[in-house]
């Protein structure tokens, strides 16, 4: 099923395309429509599924359809466990924003990197913020960012949230939203904590659970050489420059020295 079918605009389905998405991944046909219609969302698949796309495509569909406010008042707060996934969904943010009928002002902010120019990037507003919890709380406290009209909240790998402990952070951040809001929540696993969380904070979601393709194991074949101690470092630089690509194992006896091993085979000693 192609994105338009899915509700999503041509202007988007394209630019899904240019980000290497032709077709959706089970998350994205399954949770889209979902977005769109502002239903509450708790999407459970494998990490490399497409969960991010499967959120931020049709919430920026969303945000691109409301009137332009001034200042900007931050509409969608997506919040993520660590630096590399928050700057993750900020590059496919960033790379959509393009093709909505009106100008969005993203804001990626996590810790780690000086305030400062965050906080010089959240003046005058921001519709769409992805962050992690502390400095989220460090820019409310700086008054950098208020929370009061966010219209949808996004815990993406909600699972690694709460294992990182960011329970107590979280709590602060969700006292501070509006009670009537639409609840998004994506995590690679349903474990009790999300389980728990989901039960106070969504409101009749659709439960989304795609089960995990197994995984590719790699053609690996485990051996073991055994070798005198004094003599260890000598067959490891044999074994270095002389198992290129595929070897033939040989047998040989413990006295032979490594220099005398043929160089198409690796020696069991």
């Amino acid at each position: 099923m192609p994105f338009v079918e899915l509700g999503l605009s041509p202007a988007l389905a394209r630019a899904a395309a240019a980000l290497g998405l032709h077709q959706p991944t089970p998350i994205q046909s399954a949770a889209v429509p979902e977005v769109l219609r502002g239903r509450d969302v708790l999407g459970t698949a494998q990490t490399g599924s497409g969960k991010t796309a499967a959120f931020v495509l049709p919430l920026l569909q969303q945000l691109g359809d409301e009137p332009p406010q001034a200042p900007r008042r931050t509409r969608v707060l997506v919040l993520v466990p660590t630096r590399e996934l928050a700057t993750q969904v900020g590059e496919t943010v960033r790379a959509v924003l393009p093709a909505l009928p009106r100008r969005l002002k993203a804001a990626i902010v996590f810790g780690g990197v000086s305030i400062n120019p965050q906080m010089l990037h959240l003046r005058g507003g921001a519709e769409i913020v992805v962050a992690t919890p502390g400095r989220l709380l460090d820019l409310i406290d700086q008054h950098a960012i208020r929370l009061d009209a966010v219209a949808t909240l996004v815990l993406d790998e909600a699972d690694r949230l709460l294992d990182l402990g960011f329970a107590e952070e979280l709590a602060r951040i969700l006292a501070l939203l509006p009670a009537r809001r639409q609840n998004l929540f994506f995590s690679a696993t349903f474990a009790p904590a999300v389980q728990a969380l989901a039960g106070q904070l969504l409101r009749e979601p659709v439960r989304i659970a795609i089960a995990a393709e197994p995984a590719d194991r790699p053609d690996i074949t485990q051996r073991a050489i055994a070798v005198d101690a004094p003599r260890r470092t000598q067959l490891l630089r044999h074994l270095i420059t002389s198992m290129a690509g595929s070897a033939r194992w040989c047998s040989w006896p413990p006295s032979t020295p490594p220099s005398r091993w043929p160089t198409s085979c690796a020696a069991r000693a």
